[in-house]
């Protein structure tokens, strides 16, 4: 027996119930063959009408013709997937003008994924003859000026916004906004790509029910339209997620839960000429200028410090055992810095029962003070010696070990941690990364949610020294990953602050070369 399916605020609303808006190379065709193989839901003449983007002119009967007349809104819902619709500017007024009460489901891919996918795509239709760099480089040009002519003039189409937008399209929070202006919250459904791929049913019947029907199971989940590429080069990945970064960020402040994402590793070795990616270009298209930096190999450089360490007094038992703070003006002995440590960030903050993930756990000598305070404690680390070094010192009774990327936070799950500790790794870690690892952290924290960050400060006296005593190492691509970076406070301050985290305490003194911050990072919610 076919149940009757719900509507917004219990009335029926004309055809189309629903619409997929985007986004292009996000799964569109995929979800929409799976919604319409439920009883309940009745296919349009064709996936894709772009009736609001491309067809407008056609006339509002002409679209409701592309529609089964079976469908009433109660028992039989029918609807589109236009992927063009999130990114075009005029559609949202124009479908909020015709059908206010539709429900909106949006698809939402690793924006890195998905430019290279929809460059792809081009190449394979003939639209696209420009190398992926050249491609990449040369949007702004192309769009210079499309968008206002779109804006200005309603019957204009452009080729080039709808084909050549492998950057623009996924800056998802801008196009959200204008939706968002128009539409309740309520009306939307907002999906992960990677979700659906990696758990069709669940995701299906997700929809399902937001559309107000029974689950239905599909026989199979075929994808459609999936479009294989050839290996990227792993640098212009790692550019591209570079460049996202901030419109992820943005994206999750509005949508308040975390969407960042996680760029695969490519197995290639080679390192081609970089690309010349950066933009210039109105502030509409946010195309920003951006140049990217060669990647600093932190992970070498520490792997080889680990393997080739020596310990030089009997106080030095353990890898990192040097690092006694006199440098930092700090302290004179290893007992004296551990001690520091211990009472002036480790004793007041950390509680018995908090799990707590400590990032660059280096040779675990903070770790072994942490573990006399917390529960357990996940020590995460980029080279690999030094984990095994750790877990030889530690062992595995309330430890847990995570090999890190550099990038991401993998293999820690979200939620499941109370505090995150970071003392002595981000003095050689540069601003971009640890802005990067700053975004991550939040989503793995619940309870009190308390980070310790420590980091050198340039700005300061004993900062400025070891700055004159390095830079001319570290010119033209060749900063070593055991280096100090070019850190200070205020900078500090300005992403913590950018990024929400409340400030609770703020110490220039205790180390006086470097500054360490104790705060709360926000609520994922």
């Amino acid at each position: 027996m076919i149940q009757q399916a719900r509507t917004i605020d219990s009335k029926p609303i004309t055809a189309p119930q629903f619409i997929i808006l985007g986004v292009q190379k996000g799964g569109t065709n995929s979800l929409y063959h799976y919604l319409c193989q439920h009883p309940q839901i009745v296919a349009a003449t064709k996936k894709e009408i772009h009736f609001f983007s491309l067809n407008y002119a056609q006339g509002l009967d002409w679209y409701k013709s592309q529609f089964s007349p079976e469908a009433d809104g109660k028992y039989l819902l029918t609807g589109e997937g236009s992927p063009y619709y999130l990114f075009h500017p005029l559609v949202p007024q124009r479908l909020y003008e015709s059908f206010p009460e539709t429900r909106l489901i949006v698809l939402l891919r690793n924006p890195v994924d998905r430019a290279i996918s929809h460059y792809y795509w081009q190449v394979k239709l003939g639209y696209e003859s420009l190398s992926l760099e050249d491609a990449i480089h040369t949007e702004p040009q192309r769009l210079a000026g499309e968008l206002e002519k779109i804006s200005e003039n309603p019957t204009y189409y452009s080729f080039h916004h709808q084909h050549y937008s492998y950057l623009s399209r996924g800056m998802y929070a801008e196009q959200l906004q204008r939706w968002m202006k128009l539409f309740p919250l309520k009306q939307f459904l907002i999906i992960r790509s990677e979700d659906l791929y990696l758990d069709s049913e669940k995701v299906v019947n997700q929809v399902f029910d937001f559309l107000g029907l029974p689950n239905y199971q599909l026989s199979s989940y075929d994808q459609y339209n999936a479009n294989d590429y050839p290996n990227v080069n792993p640098i212009i990945r790692q550019q591209l997620e570079t460049y996202f970064q901030p419109f992820n960020q943005e994206l999750t402040q509005l949508l308040g839960q975390d969407w960042s994402w996680v760029i695969p590793e490519n197995s290639s070795k080679s390192t081609p000429e970089l690309p010349d990616l950066s933009h210039n270009t109105s502030s509409q298209s946010i195309l920003n200028s951006v140049k990217f930096m060669k990647k600093v190999d932190y992970e070498s450089a520490w792997d080889d410090y680990a393997k080739n360490w020596q310990s030089t007094s009997s106080e030095q038992v353990y890898r990192g055992d040097e690092w006694i703070g006199s440098a930092a003006g700090a302290a004179s002995s290893l007992a004296e810095y551990e001690s520091l440590i211990e009472q002036q960030f480790i004793a007041p903050y950390i509680q018995k029962h908090h799990q707590v993930l400590e990032i660059g756990v280096g040779g675990g000598k903070t770790a072994a003070l942490l573990l006399n305070y917390c529960d357990r404690l996940v020590c995460a680390d980029i080279s690999k010696e030094l984990l095994n070094a750790t877990h030889k010192r530690l062992g595995d009774e309330r430890v847990r070990y995570v090999k890190l990327d550099g990038l991401t936070l993998d293999g820690i799950a979200p939620q499941s941690l109370d505090v995150c500790f970071c003392y002595d790794t981000l003095v050689h870690i540069e601003p971009r990364d640890i802005f990067n690892y700053l975004t991550r952290i939040p989503a793995l924290l619940k309870g009190d949610r308390l980070c310790i960050f420590h980091h050198t400060n340039l700005l300061s006296e004993l900062g400025w020294q070891k700055f004159l005593q390095d830079w001319d190492k570290n010119l033209l691509g060749n900063r070593h990953g055991t280096a100090f970076s070019l850190m200070t406070d205020t900078i500090m301050e300005r992403f913590l602050t950018h990024l929400n985290y409340e400030i609770l305490r703020k110490d220039n003194e205790s180390v006086p070369r470097d500054c360490v911050w104790i705060c709360q990072a926000p609520e994922i919610i």
